[in-house]
């Protein structure tokens, strides 16, 4: 991924309340057990194990389960180690063990928690990747079990982790505040539109100064998520924004948006037209002027083409270069590109071209 994918999510989660939505969603059947107000960011830095060796988790934090949750009334308390993942691992289950069982020792050496204290662990895997998530779980050994050895077994298995899907996980499940799901509707949008909009609802929705720092972590990873969508530009700053009202921050987002596209668009324009006049000028200034012309069409048709390929893949790129290929002015190729950035889906957009072609006329 071209963008800071473990800073973004690091400065998540070093929100306690982004954690416990974290635990509501993972551990559905535990979280009336615990409570959220207790959460809490534990920072180990480099784990070493006995060899030397060092690893630094991606997040780690606690929560203490309510009061009288056990039955002989002592006090306990949960340990969350949690990485984020935007490829799929298939050594996952290996390095969730690994990494649980360093952490939990830097934590005992620094006196962070009792030497003898032995904390339930829940690993929490957070995925944002294209593809599925396809690694073991870690509870396959398990599964083939009668239940009665399975659930003996349970306790035995610390490679077990649960997977935070943000890309294709119903989220509706998770409920309308939780922060997560917030960050996961801002993964699925497609174009710099639906993130722009998608941003403005959950800055209404989180509204009110006590959100304000998750804003400010919303607003980093719509920041990151721009650098997927767009070839330039920049997203307004959070000092920017906040206060605004819903339209006016709309009004905002979408001025630096028609800024982007005028850039983006006319730049690769003008450059195909310069140095196709150039080349022509050594062949006199007449014909070079129309051979220019001709140059700088035919360069933005390789740019349009690399940018559908660049949001939506190869296949799409193939289908732009065959659309494009018979235009001849330059104002349909304009509106052309319009419809690759403002197209949320591969799908749309080749709906579009084939209406383009189907109507054998200037795009409207």
């Amino acid at each position: 991924m071209a963008m800071r994918h473990d800073e973004a999510f690091k400065f998540l989660f070093d929100l306690p309340e982004v954690c416990a939505d974290a635990l509501r969603v993972a551990a559905p059947a535990l979280w009336p057990h615990l409570d959220p107000a207790s959460v809490r960011i534990l920072r180990t830095g480099d784990s070493v194990a006995p060899d030397l060796s060092k690893r630094q988790g991606d997040a780690l934090f606690a929560v203490d389960l309510r009061e009288g949750a056990l039955a002989d009334g002592r006090r306990a308390y949960l340990v969350a180690p949690t990485e984020f993942q935007s490829s799929d691992d298939m050594g996952m289950p290996d390095r969730v063990r690994e990494y649980a069982l360093r952490q939990l020792d830097t934590l005992r050496r620094q006196g962070v928690i009792p030497a003898g204290d032995t904390p339930p662990v829940l690993a929490l895997v957070v995925y944002d990747g294209a593809a599925p998530w396809k690694a073991a779980d870690g509870l396959e050994p398990l599964r083939h079990l009668p239940p009665a050895a399975a659930l003996h077994l349970g306790p035995y298995q610390p490679q077990a982790y649960v997977l935070l899907d943000l890309v294709r996980s119903r989220t509706d499940d998770w409920g309308e505040y939780n922060r997560l799901g917030a960050v996961a509707r801002l993964l699925r949008a497609r174009s710099l539109d639906r993130l722009l909009a998608t941003l403005v609802e959950e800055f209404t929705r989180f509204a009110g100064s006590q959100h304000r720092p998750f804003r400010e972590a919303l607003h980093a990873w719509a920041g990151e998520l721009w650098t997927r969508l767009a070839d330039g530009g920049e997203l307004p700053t959070f000092a920017a924004l906040e206060g605004l009202e819903a339209s006016d921050m709309t009004s905002m987002i979408e001025a630096r948006i028609a800024a982007w596209k005028e850039e983006h668009f006319g730049r690769a324009r003008a450059e195909g037209v310069a140095e196709g006049v150039a080349q022509g000028r050594a062949e006199g200034v007449a014909q070079g002027r129309a051979e220019g012309v001709a140059e700088g069409l035919s360069h933005e048709r390789t740019m349009l083409s690399r940018l559908a390929a660049r949001r939506f893949g190869a296949a799409a790129g193939r289908a732009v270069a065959e659309a494009v290929a018979e235009v001849g002015d330059a104002a349909d190729l304009e509106r052309i590109g319009d419809l690759i950035v403002d197209c949320p889906t591969e799908d749309r957009l080749l709906l579009a071209l084939a209406d383009v072609a189907g109507r054998r006329e200037p795009v409207a």
